[in-house]
């Protein structure tokens, strides 16, 4: 499944599908631009070798990569061969929902929430991970979280919802209070356009920090597929309820906003479109890279 692409295919793959004198550019033609193999592009694209070292210069000089590109793409697939244990993990999609919960997300969710409050204990009930709050939603609009599976077990998991421009300005001034979100709080994205997301949650269980890459890959993967349909995020926020949580924050780019009215310990970040423009997620897609400055570029 996509998800579990290694970097080097994701990118190539959007490459292609950017190029070609008539749309999308041929893996014959890719072959011939880097003098490989047809053979050699399909392995590349189904993540199942990396193009040998000797030859990476061709990224550069023929595809126009920039080194940090080159460099991240090797770095993910050292790790993809190091970390053996990762092939254990699974991004939660239908498939697994069907296998795991008996087709059930509301299940899922269920799990979900219940991991998060183990993880994020002692919260205030505005913040806290509530089932019966987060529940629904959830399970409404399990398009826009997913988890990361071990072996059966849900391990780490990501939420973004989208939220409406009243509760946009909550958040702006330190007063949205995720217990009041309701179902009619949520937007489902179905024209194109700009629209605020919220992290309700990012989640990584201790010894399961080898999920870490699948989890940025998946979503990372969530905002190509937004982007496909032309839907771009002017700004992504969150609160941070923990020092993890605000490195996160900040390894991510996002701007500290100040701090929530709850407690002056958890903090209101910002990331925005000018910011993803130039984030970790746009340094692996880049079709995020182009759309989000084309977008929002300064």
């Amino acid at each position: 499944m996509r998800d579990t692409s290694s970097l080097f295919a994701r990118k190539l793959k959007c490459w292609r599908a950017d190029h070609g004198t008539h749309g999308r550019m041929t893996q014959q033609e890719l072959a011939e631009r880097l003098d490989v193999s047809v053979e050699a592009i399909g392995k590349y694209e189904r993540s199942v070798s990396f193009i040998r070292g000797d030859l990476e210069h061709r990224l550069a000089e023929r595809l126009n990569w920039s080194r940090s590109d080159i460099t991240a793409c090797r770095e993910d697939w050292e790790l993809r061969r190091q970390s053996a244990p990762r092939a254990q993990y699974r991004i939660l999609d239908e498939t697994l929902v069907q296998d795991l919960y008996d087709g059930s997300w509301a299940d899922a969710v269920a799990v979900e929430n219940n991991m998060s409050a183990r993880q994020f204990q002692n919260l205030p009930r505005e913040l806290a991970a509530d089932d019966r709050v987060f529940g629904p939603i959830y399970t409404r609009y399990h398009d826009q979280w997913r988890g990361v599976m071990y072996r059966g077990e849900m391990v780490a998991s990501w939420v973004v919802l989208l939220l409406f421009p009243e509760d946009e300005e909550k958040f702006r001034a330190g007063r949205l209070i995720e217990a009041e979100l309701t179902m009619d709080s949520i937007r489902q994205p179905i024209l194109p356009g700009t629209y605020f997301g919220y992290s309700t949650a990012v989640v990584v269980c201790p010894g399961h920090e080898a999920a870490s890459p699948l989890l940025m890959s998946s979503f990372t993967a969530f905002l190509e597929d937004l982007a496909r349909r032309d839907v771009l995020f002017h700004s992504i926020g969150t609160t941070a309820v923990s020092p993890g949580g605000n490195q996160l924050c900040r390894d991510l780019g996002m701007i500290r906003l100040g701090a929530h009215s709850v407690s002056a310990e958890y903090g209101v970040w910002e990331l925005t479109g000018a910011r993803i423009a130039q984030s970790v997620f746009a340094r692996r897609s880049p079709l995020l890279s182009r759309r989000y400055q084309e977008a929002f570029g300064e």
